[in-house]
């Protein structure tokens, strides 16, 4: 607490009255902040190897873009000294903006939550193609399987990898459908917001509110930021349930416009199974990998994550 009230009052004046962990992010260590006053906001600690330079970059970029459409989005504050991160004495880097009220809903969402989330998705995106600049790609490799497959490769080549952790039944159909999720050909110029899944969607009064967690803004795959939010918000029971998808997409469909083509569309049950292979992918070479991207949050969690998106890319 000592030590996250220290960060805050390089941006804050106001006597903190808590700070506690907040989200399950796999990057950045988020905390909560509730001052004296009853305002809230959130701290975070970036990671040393994210290129902060292009954060700010982006950030510039789309805040314009936001502020023009009237739409929420996390407003970083400035530290006493004008900048927007403070950097500590073991070279961490920390912002933090006023919490934006809302809540992340939970599994499994109602046909009116999906229709919105749709349209909130579509919205978000549409506001992003007016940004009046290009992003930097903060992570270059996001949706690059080619990239996570090498990764994988590269574990067995190096010798870093666990040998009692491998499931040689996933690993098969790793290389045998490796070709098959390769082979879509996406436009990948547009803009996206790189990670719209549930935990990063702010729902008030029913409706979307805003998308968080704007780190990933890049250009990419409308379609396969799309497909990646229909995994996060539509699997049931360990399949992805077209009923619920459907919904979303009414949702997308009635705000769009031409974003994305009827040709497009129709490429998007195979996007699916596409982003769910590519999160399986990672989450096994993480499983067995010496060094890992991801939190192991409890014993199995890993392979388990791995075992759910690899039963998903197969329905």
């Amino acid at each position: 607490m000592n030590n996250i009230e220290g960060i805050c009052k390089k941006f804050i004046q106001e006597h903190i009255m808590l700070a506690t962990p907040f989200g399950d992010g796999h990057v950045n260590d988020t905390f909560r902040v509730e001052t004296e006053d009853g305002s809230g906001y959130v701290c975070q600690r970036i990671r040393k190897a994210m290129d902060i330079a292009a954060l700010e970059h982006n950030y510039l970029l789309y805040a314009q873009a936001f502020e023009a459409a009237g739409w929420p989005y996390p407003v970083w504050l400035r530290t006493k000294d004008g900048n927007r991160f403070f950097t500590d004495q073991e070279g961490d880097h920390w912002r933090m903006y006023p919490m934006i009220e809302g809540e992340v809903l939970a599994l499994p969402l109602s046909e009116n939550a999906l229709f919105s989330c749709g349209q909130g998705l579509a919205r978000m995106h549409l506001i992003l193609q007016a940004l009046p600049g290009t992003p930097r790609a903060v992570y270059p490799m996001l949706h690059d399987l080619k990239h996570y497959y090498d990764r994988f490769c590269g574990l067995f080549e190096n010798g870093t990898f666990d040998e009692e952790q491998r499931d040689m039944d996933l690993e098969e159909e790793i290389h045998s459908r490796l070709e098959e999720m390769l082979s879509l050909t996406l436009d990948k110029t547009r803009l996206i917001h790189g990670d719209p899944k549930l935990a990063n969607i702010l729902f008030q009064e029913g409706k979307v509110k805003a998308f968080i967690d704007l780190d990933t803004v890049m250009q990419g795959s409308l379609l396969e930021d799309l497909a990646d939010c229909i995994r996060s918000c539509c699997a049931k029971d360990g399949k992805m349930d077209q009923t619920l998808a459907q919904s979303l997409l009414r949702g997308y469909r009635s705000m769009a416009g031409e974003l994305l083509s009827e040709k497009e569309m129709e490429l998007l049950p195979k996007v699916i199974r596409k982003i769910c292979f590519e999160l399986g992918l990672r989450y096994y070479t993480d499983s067995i990998a010496e060094k890992k991207s991801f939190r192991e949050k409890y014993p199995g969690y890993l392979r388990e994550k791995a075992q759910g998106y690899f039963a998903l890319a197969r329905n």
